[in-house]
């Protein structure tokens, strides 16, 4: 499947997600498709440097993390084997894997989960 449709469908499903995990019902559906868009154009960051960023946790504590994409910034043993086919790489709409820097290992957070960003530093990377 080209690249295109998979990001197309991975915003629809984010859209989708968005809307119905909204208890609070204020994503309508044009709102809900912004979001995703967004979290498309977060994830895309990611790749192209590194952001700090805060979300939930699973347990309910606030987490602010520093993390990243990028394969340059990654540590070569932490890399996914062929980050273009690998099912570690390729992440569901609900959820972004990022690699954080301060820890040192894979991680990742529900799109729902998300609180705010706080500051992204992108730069030019030949293999992103």
């Amino acid at each position: 499947m080209p690249n295109d449709i998979k990001k197309l469908r991975r915003l629809m499903r984010t859209a989708h997600i968005l809307r119905k995990g909204d208890e609070d019902h204020k994503y309508g559906q044009s709102l809900a498709l912004k979001q995703a868009w967004w979290f498309e154009s977060f994830r895309n960051a990611l790749t192209k440097g590194f952001a700090r960023f805060t979300y939930y946790k699973k347990d309910g504590t606030i987490r602010t993390a520093l993390g990243t994409r990028s394969p340059s910034l990654i540590p070569v043993n932490k890399l996914p084997k062929c980050p273009q086919n690998n099912e570690e790489w390729e992440e569901r709409a609900k959820s972004i894997p990022y690699f954080d820097l301060e820890k040192q290992e894979w991680r990742s957070f529900s799109v729902l989960n998300f609180v705010k960003l706080e500051q992204v530093w992108k730069f030019n990377d030949p293999l992103a």
